[in-house]
């Protein structure tokens, strides 16, 4: 393992099994985590890393390209390589919240509430819940956020019991709309999901601040309680440039 004190000794270790890209790569993101290069700041130029670390143009450029692979660094042609914010990672593979996701990875979720319904379902939201069109959904539209940054909006239809309602000043007092929904008695358990790629419209791109026709990832699905029944159909529009999803596959 390269060691914790790396970034303060500032040297490579030859001996250790570690191939020696790796140890960059480790120094230059422990000093980006400690702050010693800030977002939007560029870090030292490929020739000035190779001096100062003894190694070849090819070991640099390994580094830098590990790190740019992680979401910490972009590279400009011609102009450097720039510290960028980290993508927030997703597993699709899990159904886990934004909240319990965004405090697994040390940051801070959000949630700012744009609009919430009570009205009768049309008839796609039906098909997806397995109702009635006409019977009744409740629609929770939020802005989420990470570390104070919005990086999706997040629309949920959601099949509840008659005795269980939802208020304004509850959904924006707790952040999880599903830790919500747990303390009212409803528990989902497994769920369905796609993703794909759209360009930002003038809405979209107004409400997540990115410039119209960036692109944008579309996570859609429906999720079902622990009887199998069908509780929510969800759409989160997010960032690209602020999200990367991840699936574990094996043979």
């Amino acid at each position: 393992m390269v060691p914790n004190n790396l970034s303060q000794a500032m040297t490579l270790d030859r001996t250790s099994p570690v191939p020696l890209y790796h140890q960059l790569k480790e120094i230059l993101l422990a000093q980006i985590k400690e702050g010693r290069f800030k977002w939007g700041q560029a870090i030292p130029p490929e020739w000035e890393l190779c001096e100062r670390y003894g190694v070849s143009r090819i070991t640099v450029r390994r580094a830098i390209s590990e790190l740019e692979y992680e979401g910490y660094v972009d590279r400009q042609q011609g102009k450097g390589t720039f510290v960028i914010h980290p993508r927030i990672r997703r597993e699709i593979g899990r159904l886990t919240s934004f909240s319990e996701e965004m405090k697994a990875q040390g940051r801070r979720p959000g949630s700012r509430l744009l609009n919430l319904q009570h009205k009768p379902a049309d008839e796609s939201i039906a098909f997806l819940l397995d109702l009635d069109e006409g019977d009744p959904v409740w629609i929770v539209e939020r802005l989420r956020s990470a570390d104070d940054e919005v990086v999706s909006l997040s629309i949920s239809y959601l099949r509840l019991p008659s005795d269980i309602s939802l208020t304004p000043v509850e959904l924006e007092a707790e952040v999880s709309l599903w830790s919500l929904l747990e303390r009212k008695g409803v528990h989902l358990t497994e769920g369905d999901v796609t993703l794909e790629a759209i360009a930002a419209d003038a809405h979209y791109a107004k409400l997540l601040d990115v410039e119209e026709g960036a692109p944008l990832l579309v996570r859609e699905g429906v999720n079902y309680s622990e009887r199998g029944v069908p509780v929510e159909y969800f759409r989160v529009i997010s960032r690209a440039d602020r999200y990367k999803y991840s699936v574990h596959v094996a043979r």
